[in-house]
């Protein structure tokens, strides 16, 4: 499949050039007149999409792609020819790679390679990002002005009584609208945030169960609307609160963009609820003396203003003391020990480490590799952070899990497959071997031999 994938890359990009000399030969053919350049490209868009019955829009991603594989990322397109990468993964390479420079580009291929025959295509997706926003730091800033022009807000129409609302919105505010109301339909719910009720590896929870004994509140009109349809939001026989998670997050949503607040009586707490936005900022970046891009959880480079912004409305800062080379986290310092350890871990781990699940960490639970009653320490070298899924299979299969020391875990599958699992940190770090960062040669520049450790 992947080797059917690379030649129709050469064959996007063949036609490409012959779109290209077609343009030629038009204005060769008509000087004295302008000839569009959309036009025979066009032309070719609509053959191709009426002869392989696909979308125009399909036939141009796969022109696009092919013209990029074979001028640009010729490395890449031999690991698809060989099958060491899949069509996904090509694509996000090209994607994330877009607004690089020229000169980049090369160095950008070599780095992100190495991640692609590891991952999955959503953890390259997001690991390319950030390799090519450290290479080239102003291109989160050019990103983030084109995204904010293009912010709107459309409606589809889905099967019978049923409709999408996009909103396409600058990254962080798209990431704090939907944790508040996650935590809103989780207070609903009368459950914590470490209790959702997921499948594995989903980024968003199913259905949530009731605690015995909790008395859920008054619904919404949004819920009263979907129970009249016939949903399955209605109330169960003994007044629990049936809905799923995702139910609620849209009763709610519906609520706030349509009243202004949760209708939900009786539970004024839950209109006092804020988002979390969780960002990892560079300490230079945070001072302004530097404009390397952060982190947001859940999206990827965001540019240093926000950042700053951001950090500046924060209630709490946590300071992440990072191994200098890897950039692993390593230490917390401002919790208690218990409160702290688990922070370490969401900070490390980010994500289920579970190969390709990307249930976030905060609502994932933490695993002690060696078993607690087996001798094993609750301590960083000796927890992970695992989805309640995984956690359970975990125990309940034969799969097993070994530390190999700085985060990494191996995966051994029940048929003996072996399966390398970095922490978020290391992956990423790949991108420093460009050069050291600006705080290392700062700090190089006003640190002399046998002065103290400047931190």
């Amino acid at each position: 499949m992947s080797r059917l994938h690379a030649e129709r890359a050469e064959m996007c990009a063949e036609a490409l050039d012959l779109i290209a000399r077609r343009v030629a030969q038009r204005q060769a053919a008509h000087p004295a007149r302008e000839v569009g350049d959309t036009i025979p490209l066009r032309e070719v868009l609509a053959e191709l999409a009426a002869a392989l019955r696909v979308g125009e829009r399909t036939v141009s991603g796969w022109l696009g792609d092919g013209a990029a594989l074979v001028a640009t990322y010729r490395a890449t397109l031999e690991a698809l020819r060989e099958g060491r990468i899949d069509e996904r993964h090509a694509s996000a390479i090209i994607d994330a790679g877009a607004l690089l420079d020229d000169g980049m580009r090369e160095e950008y291929e070599r780095l992100v390679l190495v991640v692609a025959e590891t991952a999955t295509a959503p953890e390259l997706r997001d690991t390319a990002r950030v390799i090519a926003a450290r290479l080239q730091p102003s291109i989160v800033e050019e990103a983030r002005r084109d995204a904010l022009a293009q912010r709107q807000v459309k409606t589809y129409g889905l099967r019978d009584g049923l409709a999408r609302l996009l909103l396409d919105a600058p990254a962080a505010l798209v990431q704090g609208i939907f944790e508040r109301i996650t935590d809103m339909a989780g207070a609903l719910a009368g459950e914590s945030e470490s209790e959702p009720d997921a499948e594995p590896g989903a980024d968003a929870g199913s259905e949530s169960r009731a605690r015995p004994g909790t008395q859920p509140a008054d619904r919404s009109p949004a819920a009263d609307a979907a129970a009249a349809a016939g949903c399955a939001s209605a109330e169960s026989a003994d007044n629990r609160d049936t809905r799923t998670l995702d139910q609620r997050r849209a009763d709610i949503l519906c609520d706030l963009l349509l009243a202004g607040t949760p209708s939900v009586g009786g539970d004024a707490g839950l209109g006092a609820i804020r988002a979390t936005v969780h960002i990892t900022v560079p300490i230079l970046t945070l001072a302004g003396l530097d404009d390397t891009p952060a982190i947001l959880d859940g999206h990827g480079p965001i540019d240093a203003e926000t950042a700053r912004v951001l950090a500046a409305a924060a209630p709490v800062w946590q300071r992440v003391m990072t191994h200098p080379v890897t950039e692993e986290p390593l230490r917390l310092d401002t919790y208690r020990p218990s409160e702290r350890l688990r922070r370490l871990l969401n900070a490390r781990d980010r994500t289920c480490r579970w190969p390709g699940c990307r249930r976030s960490a905060t609502r994932s639970e933490a695993d002690h590799t060696v078993a607690w009653q087996d001798g094993g320490a609750t301590c960083a070298a000796n927890l992970a952070i695992l989805c309640k899924g995984h956690h359970t299979l975990k125990h309940a299969s034969a799969w097993t899990v070994r530390q190999l020391g700085g985060g990494s875990l191996e995966f051994t599958s029940p048929t003996r497959r072996r399966y390398r699992n970095d922490v978020p940190a290391v992956v990423e770090a790949i991108g420093s071997r460009v050069g050291p960062p600006p705080w290392r040669r700062l700090l190089e520049a006003h640190h002399h031999p046998g002065d103290a450790p400047p931190f």
